[in-house]
């Protein structure tokens, strides 16, 4: 089925999301694309941005945040390999997703620094950048 190969897709976005500080990657942000044999893919990505350097947001946009409150223990990884598991992602595509997106820190701070964004914005980004990054580094 295709969900097996878009659910990773999807749980790769959300962690993006969080880590890059996008507060507002709401269910209208995220599309299905009916393929021609009629079963579903996941759109290409939109609207990802960095929110928290224009205004002070939520980290999900969702009003339950990444998980409904009743299952929603422990610190961010947790909650992430979590919702993997909820979604049948395997552990190996799991860690697929956390090492791609949490290796690459020193390119990520370079193209900031190196972006056209004012210096004081330049500092908040990475700020939140490194932050959200410590945090989902940490495990329970």
């Amino acid at each position: 089925p295709a969900y097996k190969l878009e659910a990773p897709k999807l749980f790769s976005l959300l962690v993006f999301n969080y880590l890059f500080s996008n507060g507002d990657a709401h269910f209208k942000n995220f599309s299905l694309i009916e393929t021609p044999l009629g079963d579903f893919r996941l759109s290409p990505a939109y609207d990802l941005l960095n929110t928290r350097i224009h205004i002070e947001d939520s980290d999900f946009a969702l009003d339950d945040k990444l998980l409904p409150k009743n299952i929603a223990k422990g610190r961010v990884r947790t909650q992430f390999s979590l919702l993997a598991e909820k979604a049948e992602i395997s552990k190996k595509q799991k860690d697929a997703v956390f090492n791609k997106l949490l290796s690459n820190s020193e390119k990520i701070e370079t193209l900031i620094k190196a972006s056209y964004l004012n210096d004081k914005t330049k500092r908040n980004y990475l700020q939140a950048y490194q932050t959200r990054l410590v945090t989902i580094q940490v495990l329970d």
